[in-house]
């Protein structure tokens, strides 16, 4: 299996799952630039460095590094991406704002199904902030967990209410004494 191959299924895997995805990502062609590749198939890496940006449809990554460390049969187990900091975005279906998320590092384990966010770490849609030293996002589930680890730094959750529609303005009243 080629490397291109490899790399369709890791973002096929991650970041077109179906929580977060804009369904017509998984079917764009995948563009990584990088001042610097290294395929290792000895060793089953791929490391790319140097103000890498890795694209598929509204996906977008920046991050000073990647690794891609992959199995016998080319399936990928794991990915990390490093940066001051490293970021993602994905626009999802519904018309509803970008997913964001910024750490100095992004792990996603394959077997898991997990993407770790450590050191750092923010999530977002809109107004809506997941932040603290550790967030853990299950791709297959949804669920977003955090916690402060060693940290002294604690988990900060900022909700915010959708708009309400404006009140209509009250209605006229009649003097007093005059009824119509």
């Amino acid at each position: 299996m080629s490397f291109n191959k490899i790399m369709l299924l890791f973002f096929c895997q991650v970041l077109s799952s179906q929580v977060w995805a804009l369904t017509t990502d998984r079917d764009q062609p995948i563009s990584i630039v990088s001042d610097r590749a290294t395929i290792d198939d000895a060793n089953k890496m791929a490391v790319y460095e140097g103000n890498v940006v890795v694209t598929q449809g509204t996906i977008r990554i920046d991050a000073d590094k990647v690794t891609l460390n992959y199995t016998d049969k080319q399936a990928i187990e794991k990915v990390v991406a490093e940066g001051k900091p490293a970021q993602f975005k994905q626009t999802p279906d519904g018309n509803k704002e970008d997913y964001k998320a910024k750490a100095l590092r992004m792990e996603y384990n394959a077997g898991e199904n997990k993407l770790y966010l450590t050191k750092d770490a923010e999530l977002r849609q809109g107004d809506d902030t997941f932040t603290g030293p550790h967030i853990t996002y299950n791709t297959n589930t949804g669920i977003i967990t955090a916690d402060k680890g060693d940290s002294k730094e604690r988990v900060t959750v900022t909700i915010t209410p959708p708009s309400s529609p404006p009140l209509p303005p009250p209605s006229p009243k009649s003097p007093k004494g005059k009824e119509k």
